[in-house]
């Protein structure tokens, strides 16, 4: 794991930008041609020598999401029920407490670890998208109830 990049609040914003022209979800990002773009653009416009791993490790910690703005990708490769259950074994044995980011030594490794596993031959960005597949559908945030405004009594005054 390299080391996290620690930026500035105009490295930031640049960031920011980068990521809202990229007009997709943060987990959709890795492995394509639209994280390239924005790896590339941050490099040109901060002058960091920064790996593809510490960029996007700057877009987790740095970056505002919002809903995703495109369409999700489908054409990944779709794991068998058997397949998720062994990744999500895998995950839990290798990863311990930290995340797995794309682009990793980390990830490298335990993707060539899951094709010999189930003997197929996953590449990154479909081993990317199994691993959201094996984590299941994201929780949906609790729904926020407007708590009822008690209105107070005005005292009413005595008049003489």
């Amino acid at each position: 794991m390299r080391a996290p990049l620690k930026l500035n609040a105009i490295e930031q914003e640049h960031l920011q930008e980068l990521y809202d022209a990229a007009t997709a979800a943060r987990d959709e990002l890795p492995y394509t041609h639209k994280f390239e773009d924005l790896w590339q653009g941050f490099q040109d416009r901060t002058f960091k020598n920064a790996e593809r791993e510490q960029v996007y490790g700057a877009i987790v910690k740095y970056v505002r999401t919002g809903s995703p703005a495109g369409p999700m990708d489908t054409t990944e490769k779709r794991l068998t029920d058997e397949q998720a259950k062994q990744l999500k074994t895998l995950l839990v044995k290798t990863v311990r407490g930290a995340k797995l980011l794309p682009y990793s030594d980390e990830f490298e490794s335990l993707r060539k670890e899951f094709n010999k596993l189930i003997g197929s031959d996953f590449n990154d960005r479909d081993f990317w998208q199994a691993i959201r597949q094996a984590q299941g559908p994201r929780r949906q945030p609790p729904k926020r109830v407007k708590a009822p405004v008690k209105q107070e009594e005005e005292p009413e005054e005595e008049g003489e």
